[in-house]
């Protein structure tokens, strides 16, 4: 029983230093390759980062007058004492006991989606193992367009496939490589191979329907299928604007007031056929 009671005790303990992870890998997913360590040196920095958390937060409780030597000696001297008192002092600390627990918990959280903006956002890149995919996320996040270049390792009669589309997403590995890519507004075409590489020209993948098909239109490439990539930054941006807003609050006021015309219009015509036609004036 003591066992498992120490478990939970170490994993509460440590509960600020996960919640920094997990606040690190939540602004970003590659924020987790940001540093250079195995599992033993993941669990080792959650000790760390724990431990620093803990002795911040007492420290602070400390200078608004709280003691820990107060709140852990009762339970110091509880094999000297009656069962029932100790439950009852276990009882009464539990409310601010988990309060301090979530507060950590919480403060961890925070500090490790601190770290990660600092990453992404360069005061902190150092800390990266892989520095320049940050500059891509970063762009990404100001919701720049990236334009990458793929090429392929399919070749054939010195023709080698390649593909390009605005960057949609992109993951590493642990060491560097690139798993997938995925693009989007896509087109095929060759390198040509000579006495000086040349390419073909660009054909969008399908062809006149490739308009029709934009909500599909992803294409996901295999890292073990790259060869190359050239990323190629562009200086427009997608971005919201007054003036757009107001134009499709416009526009769509526009099409409601279209769409009710047409079924106003509908109703009448279905009114005057289940009324039947007029009757006849006799002779």
């Amino acid at each position: 029983m003591s066992v498992a009671w120490t478990t939970i005790a170490v994993i509460l303990l440590l509960l600020p230093g996960i919640s920094f992870f997990i606040g690190l890998a939540t602004y970003e997913r590659l924020s987790r390759e940001i540093i250079r360590s195995g599992v033993v040196s993941e669990v080792a920095m959650a000790i760390m980062v724990s431990l620093a958390l803990h002795i911040t937060s007492i420290s602070i409780m400390a200078a608004f007058g709280f003691r820990l030597s107060q709140f852990l000696g009762p339970f110091a001297e509880a094999s000297a004492v009656p069962i029932s008192q100790t439950v009852h002092r276990a009882t009464s600390i539990a409310v601010p006991t988990a309060t301090y627990i979530l507060f950590t918990a919480f403060l961890g959280f925070c500090s490790g989606c601190i770290v990660a903006i600092g990453v992404v956002k360069g005061p902190l890149r150092f800390l990266a193992m892989h520095k320049w995919i940050y500059d891509i996320i970063d762009s990404d996040r100001k919701r720049g367009i990236i334009t990458a270049y793929v090429m392929t390792k399919v070749i054939e009669d010195s023709k080698v496939l390649m593909y390009r589309g605005r960057l949609h997403e992109i993951f590493l590995g642990v060491d560097g490589r690139i798993c997938y890519i995925i693009l989007k507004n896509c087109a095929r075409f060759y390198m040509l191979f000579g006495e000086s590489p040349t390419t073909t020209r660009q054909l969008e993948l399908f062809g006149n329907k490739q308009a029709e098909r934009r909500t599909w239109d992803y294409l996901q490439i295999e890292g073990e299928d790259i060869s190359n990539v050239l990323f190629e930054p562009s200086q427009e941006t997608i971005r919201t604007s007054t003036e757009g807003e107001q134009a499709l609050a416009a526009e769509l006021s526009k099409r409601q007031a279209e769409l009710r015309a047409r079924i106003q219009h509908m109703r009448q015509r279905l009114d005057e056929h289940m009324a039947g036609p007029p009757p006849q004036a006799s002779q």
